[in-house]
């Protein structure tokens, strides 16, 4: 029989127990709380921006302030300060292209991608279309990334939904939620800059979110943020995503990144729920038509990369090489079947000697140029975008026999009826590798000379010949 003090001592215990009991299911039922509310918590919205946001990049760059000096070696364009520029991304292809608007990073130096988490490395410009806005980087990550899943925007509705994600004002990922509050929207900006067919949304865009995305609920890429309206509220801007992809499959295509054909030209089709890239036209004499691929025939699978876009068809082609065949798996006639595409070399390609693109130029036609903006050429015309200032010319060269001089501003270059402006010098080689370029034997280049326009003719064949053009 238990003594006095061993029964209070059990009570006691007794007691304490019980008070245990009813904290650890406090403890519990708070923690089942927690869990209740997180998952209340995780909405649409975050689930969204969850997908997205290590697709998302933060641009840096430095340009040089505005100079109001007509030539580009004064003494005041020596000693111009550099500014800051910033800006957005985002990433379409895990081998580390990234697709960002052209004012984000036009005329500067120096281009700085930081990714999601932290990483900040080089990155280079690619191409660009000025008209679009839009270009394309390319950053060499140690490992693979990840890429946006892109939708479309021939579906939008007003009032949806929509999510921005980008560097606004310098502040990375910085999220903001708004809805589509108007479509096919024209925007003129200047006389150089008018945009068609934008999305609006009251989604805040702000200086630095320009090249980012614009995302709906499901967490697929509809648009590229833009503009913003000056001095308004919630009204803000984004290029359509089915245009966009018209335009980048063009900039990241393997005739301009790898300078091998192929010869497939593909479109989008909505079948019942899905969308689906299909086979529209097969150029002739292409490695497509030696294949067997048919108009119509529905492209499933690159390789190893599914084909959900215009943009795949180049993703999945940049790294062919000829003689190494790809598989194309498709759907034709609702049977699966596969074909083997061997790309071949651009016709009358520039074969790329080693060196930079300026010693490429200077071996190929003989002139040695500096990019310079409008502003050295705006006493010709304010609409021109700048130029090709002439530095050097090699005694002998095409370009000595044109009569190019030290000064003169190259503008551009016509070839046949097309003509081709030049503001970079690998505008030049890629004037040169152009099929009509290798069917003849001169060009006209367009220069400014004394605030003139004059027209030079230039030869294209000799030295060309054996600098590397194949004809």
């Amino acid at each position: 029989m238990p003594t006095p003090s061993t029964s209070r001592d059990a009570g006691l215990t007794g007691r304490v127990a019980l008070s245990w009991t009813i904290a650890l299911a406090g403890v519990l039922g708070l923690a089942g709380m927690a869990r209740a509310g997180s998952e209340s918590r995780r909405t649409p919205i975050v689930e969204a921006v969850d997908r997205v946001r290590e697709s998302v990049v933060s641009i840096s760059s430095e340009k040089k302030a505005e100079s109001h000096s007509r030539w580009p070696f004064s003494a005041e364009e020596n000693q111009r300060p550099r500014v800051s520029g910033m800006g957005s991304g985002v990433l379409i292809d895990r081998r580390g292209y990234i697709l960002t608007n052209h004012h984000v990073v036009d005329k500067v130096q120096g281009i700085m991608v930081q990714l999601f988490d932290g990483t900040t490395m080089p990155a280079r410009l690619l191409q660009f279309d000025p008209a679009m806005d839009l270009a394309v980087l390319k950053v060499d990550p140690p490992h693979p990334l990840a890429a946006v899943e892109m939708g479309t925007s021939s579906d939008l509705m007003i009032g949806e939904t929509v999510i921005t994600i980008g560097n606004a004002f310098g502040y990375e990922n910085t999220v903001s939620v708004g809805i589509v509050s108007a479509l096919h929207r024209d925007v003129t900006l200047s006389d150089d800059q008018v945009y068609r067919n934008l999305i609006q949304t009251d989604a805040c865009i702000n200086p630095g979110n320009s090249g980012g995305p614009l995302i709906n609920i499901e967490g697929r890429l509809i648009g590229i943020n833009v503009a913003v309206r000056a001095g308004a509220q919630g009204i803000g801007f984004a290029l359509p995503i089915d245009e966009v992809k018209r335009v980048a499959g063009e900039l990241m295509s393997t005739r301009r990144l790898a300078m091998t054909w192929h010869g497939v030209v593909a479109m989008e089709q909505q079948r019942g729920p899905r969308r689906s890239v299909v086979v529209s036209e097969v150029q002739q004499g292409s490695p497509a038509e030696a294949s067997g691929l048919h108009p119509g025939d529905e492209l499933v699978k690159i390789g190893d990369l599914d084909v959900n876009n215009v943009i795949d068809v180049e993703r999945g082609l940049l790294d062919a090489r000829p003689g190494r065949p790809s598989k194309l798996s498709l759907r034709r006639a609702g049977k699966d079947t596969s074909v083997a595409l061997d790309v071949r070399p651009l016709p009358g390609r520039v074969s790329t000697p080693a060196g930079s693109t300026d010693e490429v130029v200077w071996n190929l036609l003989g002139v040695k140029t500096l990019p310079v903006t409008n502003e050295y050429v705006a006493a010709v015309s304010s609409k021109l975008r700048g130029g090709l200032y002439v530095q050097a010319v090699q005694p002998g060269s095409p370009a000595a026999g044109a009569a190019l001089q030290k000064g003169d501003i190259l503008l551009g270059i016509k070839v046949g009826s097309r003509h081709w402006e030049t503001i970079r010098p690998d505008n030049i080689l890629y004037v040169l590798r152009q099929p009509e370029t290798a069917q003849t034997q001169s060009a006209l280049l367009y220069v400014v000379r004394k605030n003139e326009v004059q027209p030079l003719k230039i030869s294209l064949g000799g030295n060309i010949t054996s600098a590397g053009v194949s004809r």
